[in-house]
């Protein structure tokens, strides 16, 4: 089993007020500050006076032992289409059989480019991984590593304000963990411990390859829609309220040490008090839209008959349009733990549960799931296939327990050993993250489970997490903070996600139009429905259905009949529109679960009131008719000692 990394903590302050720095070491979280400053030290850019590395790490990320000794031979990458192949020969030189794991970790160049327009890069990064089989002692196998060439992209929010590939030298590497693929790239640089190296490396096992000039077009667009790519999260960048700050960059490492908030140093600005506020949309030249009528083309519809149809139908809008305003209110804003039957498409009820790690009676009752390991100890065997069968296990639980949504996988960010929630995240790095749970997703959605992966997005502690600010600069949020729900919905398929409880910059992350819809839909492709976190309560006030459905948030995790209920007056045609958008995304991904086995177009689903629900009703009737009955006897009770009185 490769650990995911334990180390010792820089001393950093961090603020646990409700204003969080996010990421105040911008993309320098885990071993990419590590062995970035390692290697600094080495080529002599920073001094050794001013960091050590053994006393730092205790054990590199992706470090491990085996019960066997293998040894590497034969490396070699291959450029095929848009991937490098990477392959090593992977020899048993012990007494009992096993399995090793091949880590590829990238380098990229840091160019004066960079410098000048504030492009941080780490000295390497996970780029590809594969397990072998067993192995048995004197066997050998050969594995390969597919690496995407979008790999390579990296944001660049102050020049182009898109994706681009820098010109210069790429190292790619094999290594045992990060550490010892970085000493690998340092061998084939001609460094050796002579040059301040812990030991060194092997250079047959590191690869360059050289770009000749900066490509600012090749992922300027998205390779799933198509459309342009630009800065989204500048408003969640402190800088936006504070320019004099500065975040963490390995071209000063001590200049650039990242300070706290505190003891009244810096006082919030007028503006991010402003942004603070809920202000919904109401666009007048939206017309009101048509509700209630059956579309003339198609005729009555229902879910059931468009389980094929692509998301991008017109059958959805027509099926949407026999739903009244009502219907609409209902589907979107009663969400909590199960979502609701709609008559007018017939659209099955669903019930949904929590648990990361298994379906959990915790917070709703009904039947458990299977216990599973957590989702740090699945990442800690670098085992997508094994990833996959645990989505497959969640999927039999599904249909078991009669469960279609499942409020997971989890897959934010390990930034500190210390975030309330690590036990529910894979990894500190965001590609393992990212291909564990979209392998979880391909296995669960294959039995028809609805995933609800989360938190998304930029929740990385436990403390404040309801409406705390959290703050991050646009490069370290695309390549860090939303890398693993990038994975999951591009090669996982995602039909669902939950949105988180923080807010991104000052804005709730369900109501940020710039997260939820030019980056998830626009760019990612997704296609499906995003669900808040818990919203039963009106201490969630800032999670406003107004401009969380203007945004792209579908979805509301209420169990209350009333809670949310807009007046006559907000049911504008904006909202009501949006509403209508969010309808259909509910019912697309419905559509795509297990709700819908044994459905058929012929099929007609009726409302029924479970057996739990009538207990429920007799239990709450007879408590009704008992206290009645009590306030009755000693009403008569009081009026007759008073009658005695006289």
């Amino acid at each position: 089993m490769r650990r995911i990394g334990i180390r010792h903590l820089p001393k950093l302050h961090v603020p646990t007020s409700s204003l969080g720095l996010a990421a105040t070491l911008g993309v320098y979280v885990g071993y990419r500050y590590y062995e970035t400053r390692y290697e600094d030290v080495v080529l002599g850019t920073e001094s050794a006076q001013n960091y050590d590395y053994p006393t730092q790490v205790q054990y590199p990320f992706g470090y491990g032992i085996s019960y066997t000794d293998f040894s590497w031979s034969d490396y070699a990458v291959a450029e095929s289409g848009d991937k490098y192949e990477v392959s090593v020969t992977v020899t048993n030189n012990g007494s009992h059989a096993g399995k090793d794991i091949v880590q590829v970790y990238m380098q990229s160049p840091y160019t004066d480019y960079d410098r000048q327009n504030a492009i941080e890069k780490a000295s390497v990064e996970l780029v590809g991984f594969a397990k072998t089989g067993v192995v048995q002692p004197g066997q050998k196998e050969t594995v390969k590593v597919q690496v995407d060439k979008e790999s390579m992209k990296v944001y660049d929010a102050d020049g182009y304000g898109t994706y681009i590939v820098d010109a210069g030298d790429y190292y790619f590497a094999a290594g045992q963990n990060s550490h010892d693929a970085l000493n690998n790239i340092l061998a084939a640089k001609g460094k050796t411990s002579a040059n301040g190296m812990d030991y060194d490396g092997n250079a047959s096992l590191a690869k360059k390859y050289s770009i000749a000039s900066l490509d600012s077009q090749t992922y300027a667009v998205s390779l799933d829609t198509g459309n342009p790519i630009s800065n989204q999260f500048q408003d969640a960048d402190i800088k936006h309220y504070d320019s004099g700050y500065k975040y963490l960059s390995r071209s000063d490492w001590t200049g650039t040490w990242p300070t706290v908030y505190a003891n009244g140093s810096w006082t919030a600005p007028n503006q991010m008090i402003t942004n603070l506020e809920i202000n919904p949309v109401n666009d007048p030249s939206i017309p009101t839209p048509v509700t209630g009528v059956i579309d003339e083309n198609y005729g009555r519809l229902n879910v059931a008959a468009l389980m094929e149809a692509e998301y991008d139908s017109d059958l959805w809008d027509a099926l949407i349009g026999q739903m009244s305003v009502e219907d609409l209110d209902k589907l979107v804003r009663v969400g909590g733990y199960a979502t609701m039957g709609i008559d007018s498409i017939q659209l099955p009820a669903t019930t949904d549960k929590d648990g990361p790690a298994g379906f959990s009676n915790t917070l709703v009752g009904g039947k458990s799931g299977m216990s599973y390991p957590s989702a740090i100890v699945l990442a800690s065997t670098w085992n997508v296939d094994l990833a996959q069968e645990f989505g497959k296990a969640i999927g039999e639980d599904s249909l078991r327990l009669a469960v279609t949504g499942w409020y997971a996988p989890a897959t934010n960010i390990h930034r500190t050993p210390y975030s309330g929630r690590n036990f529910e995240y894979y990894s500190e790095d965001a590609y393992l993250s990212g291909m564990i749970c979209a392998k979880e997703i391909i296995g669960a959605q294959e039995k028809g489970v609805l995933v609800y992966m989360k938190h998304f997005a930029v929740n990385d502690q436990e403390t404040n997490r309801m409406g705390g600010a959290m703050f991050a600069n646009e490069q370290s949020i695309r390549q860090i903070f939303l890398k693993p729900f990038e994975i999951s919905a591009r090669v996982g398929d995602a039909h669902g996600m939950m949105t988180s409880m923080n807010r991104i910059g000052a804005r709730w992350t369900g109501a940020h139009y710039g997260l939820m819809t030019e980056t998830v839909r626009n760019e990612w492709g997704f296609e499906g429905v995003a669900i808040t976190d818990q919203a039963s309560f009106s201490v969630f006030a800032y999670e406003d259905m107004r401009i969380g459905l203007e945004a792209g948030n579908d979805l509301w995790l209420n169990s209350d009949a009333e809670l949310w209920k807009l007046s006559a007056a907000d049911m504008t045609p904006t909202v009501v529109s949006n509403m209508q958008k969010a309808s259909k995304n509910i019912a697309f991904a419905i559509s795509r679960s297990n709700a819908m086995n044994g459905l058929s177009s012929g099929s007609k689903v009726v409302s029924i009131i479970p057996l739990w629900q009538k207990l429920l009703i007799a239990a709450d009737v007879i408590l009704g008719l008992g206290i009645i009955a009590c306030v009755v006897f000693v009403t008569l009770s009081r009026k007759r000692g008073s009658n005695k009185v006289k």
